[in-house]
């Protein structure tokens, strides 16, 4: 290895904990606290039907994309896996979609920070008057600081922001329980809506609340031991994020009063509206908007910088987007110009200041990667069959089927007339773009020679791999208990209607 491949290759410093909050961090805060919990305004307590499905929606491709960042543990993920197993016109194409939608939660995160945070103010008594559009943009050009400083500066911060969520979490349902009212929870079926696509709306509104599953695997390059560290993460998070989704709809829905229950599906701070309804104020507020800005919307955006800056970073080494966008800081090992990008574009977005149009783009173009990835996995199994899979998804080819048809039909059942042609034009773009920069710029050597170096991965010796599987199981039975309490309360709910 030359000293000009050593400068170019990132640090693998991600472990478990930083995987798993990396994760559930990604998926936990906009969705949430904003479109997701909406729904219970539109559904009631029959939102953990769409909650259940949304999860299973997420569940076969998350370990999908386990396999396939344990086989592939590379910068870039669906792009990488696309580049190899489709093409490279293909793998172009997801990763601008990608980029683009993780850019454009993050920037959705800092205004949902920001809408809470003015409650905040309020709560303490302190009349902001500031745009929100300012509090958001100064919120995001943070992350982009945390996020130069480096991959393990970024996952030491990540794990601070998700224990800190989880902690004012905790707290939040225990001030809450008292306050539940059981008679709001109707029967389970009452609140589903009787047109299809009214009802695939609320799937895909619930289901964004998960999307972001797989933003670890953008940063396969960076984790230790891929080879078993990403397809647990990977396994494990999505049990975490149905158990938060599930806990903080069931304390909605249960102080929430019955007549200002219908009124959650137009505001953009469901929470917030809730508990002013019910008469909550004081210290329990204060929490919850701490939590709520300091912990889900700080580990939500934290990952939406780091992901795609990642994939720009690749594409910029494959060479269909400028070189200079792959160059890595001499210091602390970063992306960082296209980590200072990424905030460009997120200060753009936030600009147009509305969350609700920027989720529904985003949730098209996630849905379109993630397609592209299922798709990626069938077609490297048929083209490399012998390729080595350290971890391999039980019925995985039948689950790649099934993801890519539920995905298609929640796609056009649910899609948003004012968002597609955002989407379109786009897309249009992308396609212009490779075919006047792209097509004829393959991809040079040294990428391939990079990627190759970079799968070199080290196994870990004996006592690495038993403290790897102490810690794995503390955080399989730690989510596995989450996701059974929260099933629980709803069904408490029901029968004690």
């Amino acid at each position: 290895m030359d000293a000009n491949e050593k400068k170019q290759l990132l640090t693998r410093a991600l472990g478990l904990p930083e995987c798993v909050t990396i994760t559930a961090g990604a998926v936990i805060g906009v969705g949430l606290f904003t479109v997701g919990s909406s729904q219970v305004g539109v559904m009631g307590s029959s939102v953990i039907i769409a909650t259940i499905l949304a999860f299973l929606l997420v569940l076969w491709p998350s370990a999908i994309y386990g396999e396939l960042g344990a086989t592939l543990p590379l910068a870039g993920g669906t792009y990488a896996f696309a580049k190899r197993a489709i093409n490279y016109p293909t793998a172009v194409f997801c990763s601008w979609n990608y980029t683009f939608a993780q850019i454009g939660i993050g920037a959705a995160e800092a205004l949902s920070f920001a809408k809470y945070f003015v409650w905040l103010m309020s709560a303490m008594h302190i009349n902001c008057t500031v745009d929100p559009r300012i509090i958001a943009a100064l919120l995001f050009v943070f992350f982009v600081i945390i996020n130069y400083r480096g991959i393990e500066v970024t996952g030491k911060w990540q794990n601070a922001f998700m224990y800190f969520f989880w902690g004012a979490s905790l707290l939040w349902f225990g001030m809450m329980l008292r306050r539940v009212e059981l008679g709001n929870f109707m029967p389970i079926l009452s609140g589903v809506p009787t047109g299809v696509t009214a009802f695939a709306k609320c799937i895909l509104m619930v289901w964004w609340c998960f999307a972001g599953f797989e933003t670890v695997v953008g940063m396969g390059a960076e984790v230790k031991f891929p080879q078993i560290t990403i397809p647990r993460a990977l396994i494990i998070s999505p049990f975490i994020v149905f158990a938060i989704n599930a806990l903080f709809q069931w304390f909605l829905i249960g102080i929430t009063p019955l007549a200002a229950m219908p009124g959650l599906a137009l505001v953009e701070a469901p929470f917030a509206d809730a508990m002013k309804a019910a008469g909550i104020i004081g210290f329990p507020f204060i929490v919850l908007c701490l939590g709520i800005t300091f912990g889900g919307d700080f580990s939500t955006m934290n990952p939406c910088v780091t992901g795609p800056a990642r994939y720009m970073y690749v594409m910029a080494n494959d060479g269909n987007i400028p070189k200079i966008f792959g160059k890595v800081h001499p210091k602390y090992k970063s992306p960082y110009i296209s980590i200072i990008t990424v905030g460009v574009v997120g200060l753009a977005l936030i600009s147009r200041g509305s969350i609700g149009i920027i989720a529904d783009i985003c949730a098209f173009c996630q849905i379109t990667c993630y397609i592209i990835g299922y798709i990626s996995y069938l077609m490297l199994k048929k083209k490399e069959p012998d390729l080595e899979r350290p971890y391999k998804v039980p019925f995985g080819t039948f689950g790649a089927y099934f993801s890519i048809i539920a995905y298609l039909g929640l796609m056009i059942l649910s899609v948003n007339m004012i968002a597609l042609p955002w989407n379109i034009a786009f897309d249009v773009v992308c396609l212009i773009y490779f075919a006047l920069y792209v097509s004829r710029r393959p991809i040079p050597q040294d990428a391939i020679d990079l990627d190759l170096l970079t799968l070199q991965t080290i196994h870990p010796t004996t006592e690495e791999k038993a403290a790897l599987d102490r810690e794995y199981k503390i955080w399989k039975y730690g989510a596995l208990g989450a996701f059974v309490i929260a099933n629980l309360l709803f069904i408490v709910g029901y029968m004690m209607k």
